[in-house]
């Protein structure tokens, strides 16, 4: 046979075939896919290709040298949950950092402080209430909020105070960093996180304290600007 003949072949068949059942099989198929992928997702959403072909487990957390106040540390099991029903957060995984309700108890520095204040931000909503903590005490975490909530502000001030704590403790030379990264799904919200950290990083150094660097990278622009 020819592949002019196989073809033949298969546009004949294609042609007798019943439409509907085609339909009705390609939509059972994505469907399967669609429950790999959700089940694939929920057991290895925080695992790269590598570690997944390695079957690598992590069993400890970043180590950071961030701990709250000892009144937040003494806090009960029973209050840590009064205060996420009276804040509606919905929390799940084990050994919960308790959340804190107050910028001043995280702990953050006087000029981010000022910086959060000058932008009328003066206490934290409840994605930042439970979000911050556990990320300044290096845990993984998938945090979900209404847009407007303060997701960006959840991540970015841990990972400006890591950045920080880095280089206070050894000033980092050429070559050395970055601190972490942050990856956005589009141009527009890159540019808003960016802009975000650049913001807090600016009242760093305003203050006299060393100012974390930022920059944003983005496809389809001058690599050498940036």
């Amino acid at each position: 046979k020819t592949l002019l003949n196989e073809a033949a072949t298969l546009r004949n068949a294609a042609a007798m075939r019943d439409p509907t059942a085609g339909k009705v099989g390609k939509q059972r198929d994505e469907e399967d896919w669609m429950l790999r992928e959700a089940n694939r997702v929920q057991t290895n959403a925080l695992q790269s290709a590598k570690e997944l072909a390695n079957d690598t487990t992590y069993t400890e957390s970043l180590r950071t040298s961030w701990r709250p106040p000892r009144h937040i540390r003494e806090m009960t099991r029973e209050q840590a949950d009064a205060l996420r029903k009276k804040w509606y957060i919905l929390s799940e995984g084990d050994d919960l950092p308790p959340p804190i309700k107050s910028f001043k108890d995280m702990r953050f520095p006087e000029p981010i402080l000022r910086a959060l204040a000058t932008r009328g931000i003066k206490r934290p909503t409840p994605i930042q209430v439970q979000g911050i903590p556990v990320a300044l005490m290096g845990r993984d975490m998938i945090g979900i909020a209404f847009t407007g909530s303060g997701k960006t502000i959840t991540f970015s001030l841990p990972l400006i105070m890591l950045a920080l704590e880095e280089e206070t403790k050894l000033p980092l030379s050429a070559g050395e960093g970055p601190c972490g990264f942050i990856l956005c799904p589009s141009r527009e919200l890159a540019r808003q996180t960016y802009e975000v950290m650049d913001y807090y990083c600016d009242a760093l150094g305003a203050a006299g304290l060393p100012r974390p660097r930022c920059t944003l990278c983005i496809g389809g622009e001058d690599k050498r600007a940036q």
